[in-house]
């Protein structure tokens, strides 16, 4: 007996105390990942395939052959798991978990809405007919705008399972649309806000401060409350910028504070919660309670909290900041994003235009004239 198996031309036999076992050895020229371990370019791999007597010598070669051959190709040695829908959610929820601002609302649609429908089907099984029976059931009890975020949680989903090679094609092409979605453009006027800021003061002496702080940066409420003291950088000609890191595209952006965002935040420093990092060390139901009173005390229960973070990108375009520039600081990926969901602001960017033009124009025309 040895420790190791003997090999001839990669075919190896390991001489046992129970009995013997066939091995195969393969050289690995683009490294490769086998049951779970990374194999770095030009080592070899170690394969047991059981007790000698259930092979013969030509199946052992064949086996090699396969093999070392895939290796030689780069090509994956073991066939890819097939992968229930609820096992890879949770893979996925596991690495959204650190970059997603509102990673409850994904875990409620995964564990109530998605799961009891796919959770037990393959990846691979799921049809563009499963999706648009599951959404025509969701539609019965859920508003048409719920049923859209579950849908996308669900995209973002199988669009991760196709980009990681488990599945060769998407189900998600030419699915029935979700009609009935109305495209909310409130936001506040001066006189609205002002309003809102003294109840707000009434309600609690912090939520002035976090009402200020979305009207100012624009950033959704998630990425306020999810936002540290270690992404706040103060540079030493006197800009603070923000890195929001935990946004809903997954993608960073850095945020260049405003003089109000700057006191605010020499604020919320005297208002550190010991073991809190972040920067408004809030519960959802704390900010919950105190927003919908200071709301409901100003006569203004149809806002949400979104509707400031649309009230900053109107204010901003009306003020002559360019929408390019609007767009990478509210954190939407380009242009067609911001038209589609602040079409008010669009209108009023173009009114202020109009007025512009309107101005250039009279002055140039009348100095013509008068020549």
């Amino acid at each position: 007996m040895t420790k190791r198996p003997k090999y001839l031309k990669g075919i190896g036999v390991f001489r046992g105390a129970r009995g013997d076992t066939a091995w195969i050895k393969i050289g690995l020229p683009h490294g490769a990942t086998y049951k779970g371990k990374t194999y770095a370019p030009y080592s070899s791999l170690e394969i047991k395939l059981g007790n000698l007597t259930s092979w013969s010598w030509q199946e052992l070669e064949d086996k090699h052959r396969e093999l070392q051959g895939k290796a030689d190709r780069g090509e994956p040695l073991e066939e890819a798991p097939d992968w229930l829908f609820k096992d890879w959610a949770q893979e996925y929820l596991s690495r959204a978990k650190s970059r997603v601002a509102d990673y409850e609302s994904l875990d409620i649609h995964v564990r109530c809405h998605l799961d009891p429908t796919f959770g037990n089907k393959a990846l691979g099984t799921i049809t563009r007919d499963d999706i648009n029976r599951w959404q025509a059931q969701q539609l019965t009890t859920h508003a048409p705008g719920t049923v859209k975020r579950q849908l996308n949680t669900f995209k973002a989903i199988i669009n991760d399972a196709l980009h990681s090679g488990l599945i060769e094609k998407s189900p998600l092409t030419r699915l029935d649309p979700i009609r009935g979605i109305e495209g909310r453009q409130r936001y506040l006027t001066n006189e609205e806000l002002l309003t809102l800021l003294a109840k707000a003061e009434e309600a609690a002496d912090w939520l002035p401060d976090f009402i200020l702080w979305q009207t100012h940066s624009g950033m959704r409420k998630g990425e306020t409350t999810s936002l540290n003291w270690d992404e706040v950088m103060e540079l030493k000609d006197g800009r603070v910028l923000i890195q929001v890191t935990k946004t809903k595209s997954g993608k960073n952006r850095t945020v260049v504070c405003t003089d109000t965002m700057k006191a605010i935040l020499d604020r919320q420093d005297t208002r550190r919660v010991k073991g809190d990092e972040r920067v408004f060390p809030l519960t959802k139901m704390t900010l919950r309670r105190r927003w919908e009173k200071a709301r409901k005390d100003a006569g203004l229960e149809d806002v949400t909290i979104h509707d400031i973070r649309r009230t900053h990108a109107t204010q901003a375009a009306v003020a002559g900041v360019d929408l390019r520039t609007l767009a990478g600081r509210i954190g939407h990926s380009d242009l067609s994003m911001l038209e589609k969901h602040y079409a008010a602001l669009v209108g009023a960017a173009a009114d202020d235009a109009a007025k512009k033009i309107e101005t250039a124009f009279s002055q140039s025309l009348t100095i013509s004239y008068d020549t």
